[in-house]
């Protein structure tokens, strides 16, 4: 199944002509983790103006080109970002859980490995931890995406070896790279490379290479204290690669609208998006100065089953999902640290909402349970108010097998056009900086 489409996708690399050999182009490969078409029309109605009607233009409408099949490497049409992950990054399909490997665990090369080998300058940004699947499946190669702290030991080992893939790496991971059995960061630094923990530092890094690691885990939900995150961490990857006075390709993954989708959490959702749609702003503005800049955009796959409506009624509330003003993350975290009699009130705040009988026996029913029981039935009560509420549907607390939307302009932009597998995607960028 892997090599259905790849006679096709050769023959239209050799049929379209490539960028001047002289002058490589940059590559922007843009993922937003778990985001289906449907994750950008909320989005846009999220944004847009009921009492006008007016449509809020967004920076997903400039360049959309097609659309790409996600299935990984079995029979169960549904990937996980790892796979997906591996097939953008290798033009390979494999198995779920595989990180920069095919289904035999034998390692593939990627477009990061490509670039570099070819005097590309590389990098990553992402809003999950550095070692999570999407970032890892371009700059490692490990049979297991859950096995964290060896994926971080692969990514350290790289540049103590002298041999690191990437220049510039930004995201979270702190506990991944400094632990008590290894501090990576001490390590890493001793070789070249600064190592930073806080984002506003960021302006003081005036060259490559450099490793941030801006959180524990994952950054901060968008919408709780993480809105211009992406974005600055975008605009500084771009000044520092940009200085390195050879071309480079950096990979930026919106990487918790997948989270959000997870979570069935609609507002949380919305809010990454634009988050994603503020670093996009700074990817445009950089294009526009540098068109010598191919600029590639896609999903791994789609998450939740979102449904912009539920219950058969003909209505989606936009308004309602803008007034929510915390991720049901960090709902769920206050709540369970204060007495259960006072959640109705804190969640009627947090919503911005009246809470019916239905919704404050939703979270009386949550309160009666203990231990880790309670804060699942907290979740779920929380997800189902704040769905009810804005008219939002979802199916699954998983992914989705529907196809995604590619987006693509600058040099060689024609070879993403149309319906296509994930893994010609992968195949055409390592084609173009080999």
């Amino acid at each position: 199944m892997k090599r259905t489409l790849i006679a096709a996708s050769v023959a239209l690399l050799s049929s379209t002509a490539m960028a001047d050999d002289h002058q490589q182009p940059n590559i922007i490969y843009v993922i937003g983790d778990g985001m289906g078409f449907e994750y950008i029309s909320a989005y846009r109605y999220a944004m847009s103006d009921l009492e006008t009607k007016e449509l809020a233009e967004t920076q997903f409408d400039h360049y959309l080109t097609g659309a790409a099949l996600t299935y990984p490497e079995d029979d169960t049409w549904v990937t996980d970002s790892a796979a997906s992950a591996t097939a953008l990054a290798t033009g390979e399909k494999s198995y779920n859980g595989a990180i920069g490997m095919d289904n035999d665990k034998t390692s593939l090369k990627t477009v990061m490995e490509y670039a570099k080998q070819s005097g590309y300058a590389t990098g990553s940004v992402s809003t999950s931890q550095i070692n999570h699947a999407t970032p890892a499946s371009f700059f490692s190669h490990h049979p297991s995406r859950y096995e964290y702290n060896e994926i971080a030991d692969l990514m350290g080992q790289q540049i103590v070896d002298g041999n690191a893939s990437f220049d510039v790496i930004l995201g979270g991971g702190q506990q991944y790279f400094i632990r008590a059995d290894k501090n990576w960061a001490e390590l890493i630094e001793q070789q070249g490379m600064r190592v930073i923990q806080d984002m506003q530092m960021l302006d003081q890094v005036e060259q490559a290479p450099v490793m941030g690691l801006f959180a524990q885990k994952g950054l901060p939900h968008a919408i709780d204290e993480g809105k211009e995150s992406l974005a600055k961490m975008t605009s500084s990857a771009l000044r520092l690669l940009d200085n390195e006075d050879k071309p480079f390709a950096l990979m930026i993954e919106g990487s918790q609208i997948d989270w959000c989708g997870h979570a069935n959490d609609i507002a949380c959702a919305v809010h990454e998006m634009d988050s994603l749609n503020k670093a996009l702003e700074v990817v445009n503005e950089y294009i526009e100065n540098n068109p010598n800049t191919l600029f590639v955009m896609t999903a791994d796959h789609s998450t939740g089953g979102l449904t912009i409506g539920r219950d058969g009624e003909y209505a989606w509330y936009s308004d309602r999902v803008m007034k929510i003003e915390h991720s049901i993350a960090y709902m769920k975290e206050k709540l369970l640290a204060m007495d259960s009699d006072q959640w109705a009130s804190f969640v009627a705040d947090a919503v911005n909402a009246e809470l019916t009988q239905e919704y404050t026996d939703e979270l009386a029913m949550a309160a009666e349970q203990h231990g880790e029981d309670r804060e699942d039935a907290l979740h779920k009560a929380l997800a189902y108010i704040t769905a009810d509420i804005t008219g939002t549907g979802w199916t699954t607390s998983g992914h989705t097998g529907v196809d995604v939307p590619v987006y693509a302009t600058g040099p060689n932009s024609d070879q993403f056009r149309g319906y296509m597998n994930n893994t010609e995607l992968g195949q055409r960028l390592i084609e173009i900086v080999k």
